[in-house]
């Protein structure tokens, strides 16, 4: 199900007879309504959006201010529909990170258009960075991201976790069992464990049977908490074609090494498996982190 979010300061006029609208053409997704860019921002921190549709004149942020927000963010692909009253400011749209430009009064049958348009959009942008197998992203979009925590940690010192971790003994899953059976187990590995990370976490799988859980803002002892979680949720409940598997865990935390964090976290993963596996372990701290 697409999840579309309109942004309009104008609630009564505006807002509220849109998401009427849209509603009633749409019945079948998620829609949500905000009355300022800020609050747009704010939900997209928390749930994916397919579509925005925005207007351009707003109190606090602008359209094209709400646009350059919203796009420093990599993991948000959402659509972008810029709605405006007056002539111009197309090429600034566009150049802010808007997908369209719709100039008022529009016809909602042609807006309508537009927002399945846009739904198609970001699943195919969803596609090229997601993990066909897992619906995780792939390890590809984590420089992005690093980048983008790095220059956070620079303006607002703050930790930063990594959860590395693969599970246990994997190529006996696959030799025992085949590779249908071992694509089982990643496929509701990566289920059961994204059920118990938090929504504001990156969830990627890293490579071959290894996962890697990116944690802003959580520091050594909340990533432990939530490694464990993890493992625990493992080792809950056999999986139906291959009985108990267990994995082994790497925590690495920073408030400025982001380059050395997932090297960190992959020393740690080592140390896990080399003391038996199913369990977590930490990297030790670097001088100049604070504790």
């Amino acid at each position: 199900m697409g999840r579309i979010l309109v942004v309009d300061d104008d609630e009564e006029r505006i807002l509220r007879p849109l998401l009427r609208q849209l509603g009633r053409i749409f019945g079948g997704e998620h829609i949500t309504g905000v009355t300022s860019a800020a609050a747009a921002l704010s939900y997209a921190e928390n749930e994916h959006v397919d579509v925005v549709v925005t207007d351009i004149m707003m109190p606090d942020l602008d359209g094209y201010s709400f646009c350059r927000a919203f796009r420093s963010n990599p993991l948000n692909l959402g659509y972008i529909i810029l709605l405006s009253g007056r002539d111009g400011g197309i090429a600034e749209g566009l150049r802010a990170g808007a997908d369209v430009h719709f100039r008022k009064p529009y016809d909602i049958d042609d807006l309508a258009a537009q927002i399945e348009k846009g739904l198609e959009v970001t699943r195919n942008r969803l596609h090229a960075v997601q993990d066909p197998l897992t619906g995780l992203f792939l390890r590809r979009i984590l420089d992005a991201v690093f980048s983008l925590e790095a220059a956070k940690l620079t303006r607002t010192p703050s930790p930063l976790s990594v959860i590395l971790f693969d599970l246990d003994h994997f190529k006996t899953i696959n030799d025992t069992f085949g590779h249908q059976v071992g694509d089982n187990v990643l496929r509701d590995a990566a289920e059961r464990l994204r059920r118990h990370s938090r929504r504001s976490d990156l969830f990627a799988r890293y490579g071959g049977e290894e996962f890697l859980l990116l944690l802003p803002g959580a520091n050594e002892a909340k990533a432990l908490e939530i490694a464990e979680r993890l493992r625990e949720a493992m080792v809950a409940q056999p999986f139906p074609e291959a009985g108990r598997v267990t994995a082994s865990f790497g925590v690495a935390t920073t408030r400025r090494h982001v380059k050395d964090l997932v090297h960190r976290a992959d020393q740690a993963l080592y140390a896990a498996k080399a003391a038996g596996r199913n369990r977590v372990m930490t990297a030790p701290p670097l001088a100049g982190d604070a504790p």
